[in-house]
């Protein structure tokens, strides 16, 4: 079997890197533990941190990359900057993966994604985009203010849910001031969040965030709740409820047409399940992201997770790529359909006639 090289995108979270913006880069124990796993599928590993020179250190490397595992943020670029390594990588003809630079644009304009679930039926609360002098129209009390293009709970904090104009308006110029963009205002939900995730047709346990068990009884994941939450989330069991909150989620993966993988954050209003956002480039930190939970629950360690959504990228782009996996990935296909394989089955659901299994009991 010849050698599998492997570009490890990423933004590397150096010392210094503390303020909030630059929660999504990556930890030295996240890039670690993302290279040994792909090492471990037989790869040569280039762990790429990227900055404004992205396009000329893929284009130097184009013909030696079988494939980029991305999972860059980027930072100055706002809703464009998720989808500036996958747009490089498709000029440049290097397969990646995870989803499509329209998939990330549409993704990152929170206030998009939330129009383009809603026409495929998922529901989604009211919600309206304002800057400061902005005019509250049709929305009731109480609201949610935070960024319409950010990610990881970015100008999120326990005040970004408002009760009057006041708030509203102290909420919006602070998103304004603090991330330089448009607040997404919406009605807030207050019920139990629950957020789903994806890797290719395989459907994750459910994790459930109940505020109520959580030290202080916030009521939204800020920085600070998602640093402390880990021992309060539990894990829905495949009951009917639970099988129609993941059709719901199925139905946002497809009609954002998000690939490899992906986690969506749901909230339950008087017992109906409504879209929050879509995250189709996930952390995953090898103990505390919420996908590395649900693997890990149904007994799927870090690093076959990370040999998974190898596999699935891989198995998507043979037919287009085929001369940059021949021979190369017969050790990946192994482990990922030996890790399947060992993993409890709950069911199948059908979606426009895709099939998505059901991991967990």
């Amino acid at each position: 079997m010849q050698k599998f090289n492997i570009a490890y995108t990423c933004n590397i979270r150096h010392p210094g890197m503390e303020d909030e913006r630059y929660g999504e880069f990556e930890s030295p124990t996240t890039i670690a533990a993302v290279a040994t796993a792909l090492e471990r599928i037989g790869a040569d590993v280039e762990v790429i941190d990227v900055g404004k020179d992205i396009y000329h250190q893929l284009e130097k490397r184009k013909h030696q990359i079988d494939l980029v595992f991305n999972n860059a943020e980027g930072l100055e670029q706002k809703e464009l900057r998720e989808a500036i390594v996958p747009f490089f990588c498709e000029h440049l003809g290097i397969p990646y993966t995870g989803s499509s630079p329209k998939t990330f644009i549409n993704k990152m304009d929170k206030a998009t994604a939330k129009r383009i679930v809603a026409y495929e039926g998922v529901p989604t609360a009211k919600f309206q985009l304002m800057v400061p002098g902005d005019q509250l129209k049709d929305l009731a009390f109480p609201l949610m203010v935070k960024p319409y293009s950010e990610g990881t709970s970015i100008g999120i904090s326990q005040k970004s849910k408002v009760h009057n104009e006041a708030e509203l308006n102290a909420a919006i110029a602070a998103v304004y001031s603090q991330c330089e963009q448009a607040a997404l205002v919406e009605e807030f939900l207050p019920g139990t969040e629950y957020t789903i995730g994806l890797i290719g047709n395989y459907v994750l346990p459910i994790l459930e965030i109940n505020f109520a068990n959580i030290p202080g009884h916030p009521q939204l994941r800020d920085p600070h709740v998602k640093s402390i939450e880990n021992p309060y989330i539990s894990h829905l069991a495949w009951t009917d409820q639970a099988r129609n909150f993941a059709k719901l989620a199925i139905t946002a993966h497809e009609a954002l047409e998000a690939r490899d993988y992906n986690r969506m954050d749901f909230r339950v209003r008087e017992g109906q399940l409504y879209f929050l956002e879509a995250n189709v480039i996930p952390g995953i930190h090898p103990t505390d992201a919420d996908l590395t939970n649900m693997c890990r629950h149904v007994g799927i360690a870090h690093q076959d997770m990370v040999a998974l959504i190898v596999d699935k990228a891989v198995k998507r782009l043979a037919l287009r790529y085929p001369e940059r996996f021949h021979d190369k990935t017969q050790l990946l296909e192994d482990i990922a359909d030996s890790t399947i394989n060992k993993v409890a089955k709950a069911g199948f659901l059908t979606h426009q006639g895709r099939m998505y299994t059901l991991l967990g009991k």
